[in-house]
């Protein structure tokens, strides 16, 4: 009869309980070696710690301690023997529970390649970040530098400024431009300049005005001007070329002391602008114009002995503080004042529209209608 075999028990590898074993013998050895360690330098402190002492006292001292010495109790040392081969027993029944077939439990092996690369990334990472960190650094001593080096800045010193009330514009008032430009007031004698322009193109019609035309209304009817005699007659339009009438005015020589004079002819335009600007060093300063006897308030005295008289401010950018230095001498001797701001430091007038160039109107826009253009408001007194 054959024979029946047995139910087979899964045991555990021999090799396996022997690496066991040897893992805690290794640990308590490791635990006697750090505990002797630790005597050691337990030992060196003390001696370290401790005066000096002569021949004699340390002899003594030794002697003392060696009597008062412990001696090893054999019976601790069986108790000691006793308790680490119980804890040996346990561990091993312990082991022979585990099932450590890789079937039942794989055992996941550490890839030291894939650690190592990852390391050398997160190092890699870290260098990036530390040169940032170095470059953000350098550059907030920079600016902590620029800051230290930068002057305070002073804020300007606090100018008074009334609030305009604002009051109707005389009838028929006759304004007397003055440019507040570069720290200066200028005067701008306008209607005289404007005089002197068309003196000169009277005097070059007859060569530089080939054509001449009838003004006529939005009907297409002549417009008609009273003569010194009560006569009707139409008015005419005289007509430039503009290069020639602009080579003629350039050596006509209308500059003066105080003002530059230009005619700055657009191509998209028929009328002739007169361009005043002053020249260096005309005018006053506010400090001159304070004196009672300066050109300043001889005019406003002499426009103050006009009751259609204003005087109007064209004030560019750069003096606002001059402007109101020379506006308070103007409401001192009572004359009525308004302003403007100014984009360019020159005064621009244009002579009557009966005095025109050649000029070609653009073509309609065939795109859509233009926008909607708001009419600036009226100019008043403040």
């Amino acid at each position: 009869m054959a024979r029946r075999k047995g139910h087979r028990e899964e045991e555990l590898p021999f090799v396996a309980l022997m690496d066991t074993m040897t893992n805690v013998v290794g640990v308590l050895i490791i635990v006697l070696v750090m505990i002797g360690i630790g005597l050691a330098k337990s030992v060196r402190k003390v001696l370290s710690d401790l005066p000096p002492v002569t021949v004699e006292e340390h002899a003594k001292l030794k002697k003392e301690v060696e009597e008062t010495a412990p001696k090893h109790d054999p019976r601790q040392v069986d108790e000691e023997n006793t308790r680490l081969h119980e804890q040996l027993k346990t561990a091993s029944e312990t082991l022979q529970t585990m099932d450590v077939t890789m079937e039942k439990q794989p055992v996941k092996l550490i890839n030291l390649d894939e650690l190592k690369a990852q390391l050398d990334a997160r190092k890699k990472e870290r260098d990036e970040k530390k040169a940032n960190a170095e470059k953000l650094l350098a550059e907030l001593d920079k600016l902590k530098a620029q800051l230290d080096t930068t002057p305070v800045v002073q804020p300007p010193p606090a100018i008074a400024v009334k609030l305009p009330n604002p009051r109707p514009m005389p009838e028929k008032a006759d304004i007397r431009h003055f440019l507040v430009a570069g720290g200066r007031i200028v005067f701008i004698n306008d209607e005289d300049f404007l005089k002197r322009v068309e003196a000169e193109l009277k005097k070059s019609e007859s060569t530089l005005a080939p054509t001449r035309e009838t003004v006529k209304d939005a009907n297409g009817n002549p417009v008609m001007q009273a003569e010194k005699s009560g006569r009707l007659t139409p008015v005419r339009r005289i007509v430039f070329d503009p290069k020639k009438l602009a080579d003629y005015l350039a050596r006509a020589r209308l500059d003066t002391r105080e003002l530059k004079v230009e005619i700055p002819l657009s191509p998209n335009s028929p009328n002739i602008p007169v361009k005043l600007t002053a020249q260096p060093g005309a005018g006053e300063t506010v400090d001159q114009a304070k004196n009672l006897l300066s050109s300043f308030q001889n005019l406003l005295r002499k426009f103050k002995a006009d009751s259609k008289s204003v005087i109007w401010f064209h004030v560019y950018k750069d003096s606002i503080p001059t402007y109101l230095a020379a506006r308070d001498l103007v409401d001192q001797i009572g004359v009525p004042v308004g302003w403007d701001i100014y984009d360019a430091p020159s005064f621009v007038r244009y002579v009557p529209p009966e005095y025109t160039v050649n000029f070609t109107p653009p073509p309609a826009p065939t795109g859509p209608p233009p926008a909607v253009t708001i009419a600036p408001p009226k100019a008043t007194l403040d």
